[in-house]
C-alpha cells in the first residue's frame, strides 16, 4: 500500500515550499505505482480528500479516505502520520512503501516474501544524526519515556518499507506515535512551527521501531541487510529509494523513468502537473 497525506504540503520543508513538493509527490507516487504495476502488485491509497483529487488519475487497486480521520490537533510536520493511521487500517502483514521507493524487480518482492517476519523494514542505520531532532522530545523527557521510547538510544530502522506481521506490535508500535504526535504537537508547537528541518518522526518511528522489535524478540527482516554497501545491495535486487530533498531535485530523472515504463500514466501525470510545475 501507499498512504499520502496533503498535510505536510502546509508548511515549508527542507526549505522547498508547498507547490513544488506537491508537484513531486504527484510524480514519485506515479513512478512507485508503475513499478508495482509492472511487477502484478496490488497496490490500495490511503489518503484524505485533497490527496484523492491529486493522485485519483493513478490506477489504484482501491482509493481511502483513510487520512480523513486524522487529527487535526497533530502537527504537519509529523509527517509519517499518514503511514501511521494506513497501517493501522490494513490487515497485518499489509506492506507500506513510501512514495518515493521503486520496486523494479521480482528480486524485491522475493526479499519481503524470502522468510517469515514479525516485522519488515528498509534497513538499519546507526542515526547519530537523528540526534538533532531530540530537541522536541527534551521539551517532556517523562512522557516520551513512559511510551517506551528512548529518544537518545542510537540506532534505527529506515522505514521506507515497513510492515508488521503481528498484529500486537502493529498495534503498539502505531499507539505509542499516536499518542507521541498529539502530545508533542502540543507541547513543542512553537519549534515545530519555526524550524523547518525539523523532522521528528526518525524518532518515534523509525528509532522506536527498532527499540520495539528488540524489546520484544521480534523477527525482523531487512531490505537491505548489510549495513554497509546499501546502494550495491539495493542494485542487485532492483531497489531504490531517493531520500530527503532529492526527491525534488532529480524531478526530470524521475519523469524519463515513467515515460519508459508507462506512457498512459506519464501522459495523465504530466497534464497534472503541467501547471504545477510550471513547464
Amino acid at each position: 500500500m501507499h498512504s499520502f497525506s496533503t498535510r505536510p504540503l502546509s508548511i515549508d520543508l527542507y526549505g522547498y515550499g508547498a507547490l513544488r513538493r506537491m508537484a513531486g509527490n504527484i510524480w514519485y507516487f506515479s513512478l512507485s505505482l508503475a513499478y508495482l504495476r509492472r511487477l502484478g502488485v496490488e497496490t490500495v491509497l490511503h489518503t484524505d480528500t485533497l490527496g484523492a483529487a491529486l493522485l485519483g488519475h493513478l490506477p489504484y487497486d482501491e482509493i481511502l479516505l483513510t487520512l480523513d480521520n486524522v487529527p487535526g490537533d497533530i502537527h504537519p510536520r509529523f509527517w509519517a502520520a499518514g503511514k501511521i493511521w494506513a497501517l493501522a487500517a490494513e490487515p497485518a502483514g499489509t506492506i507500506h512503501i513510501d512514495g518515493d521507493v521503486f520496486i523494479k524487480s521480482d528480486k524485491a518482492l522475493c526479499r519481503m516474501e524470502s522468510e517469515p517476519w514479525d516485522f519488515l523494514a528498509q534497513h538499519y542505520e546507526s542515526s547519530e544524526w537523528y540526534e538533532k531532532e531530540n530537541v522536541v522530545f527534551d521539551r517532556d523527557v517523562e512522557y516520551i519515556g513512559s511510551l517506551g521510547i528512548r529518544p537518545h538510544e542510537n540506532g534505527a530502522y529506515n522505514t521506507g518499507i515497513i510492515a508488521f506481521g503481528s498484529q500486537l506490535l502493529r498495534d503498539r508500535f502505531c499507539h505509542a506515535y499516536k499518542l507521541a504526535a498529539m502530545h508533542y504537537s502540543s507541547v513543542a508547537r512553537d519549534l515545530l512551527d519555526s524550524d523547518n528541518m525539523l523532522t521528528p518522526d526518525v524518532i518515534i518511528e523509525q528509532r522506536h521501531a527498532l527499540q520495539l522489535c528488540r524489546g520484544c524478540g521480534a523477527k525482523v527482516t531487512l531490505m537491505l541487510p548489510r549495513e554497509k554497501e546499501l546502494t550495491k545491495q539495493a542494485n542487485a535486487i532492483g531497489y531504490q529509494h531517493v531520500v530527503t530533498s532529492r526527491k525534488f531535485d532529480d524531478l526530470d530523472k524521475c519523469r524519463a523513468a515513467l515515460q519508459k515504463i508507462d506512457t498512459d500514466i506519464y501522459n495523465k501525470t504530466e497534464l497534472l502537473c503541467r501547471n504545477i510545475l510550471k513547464k
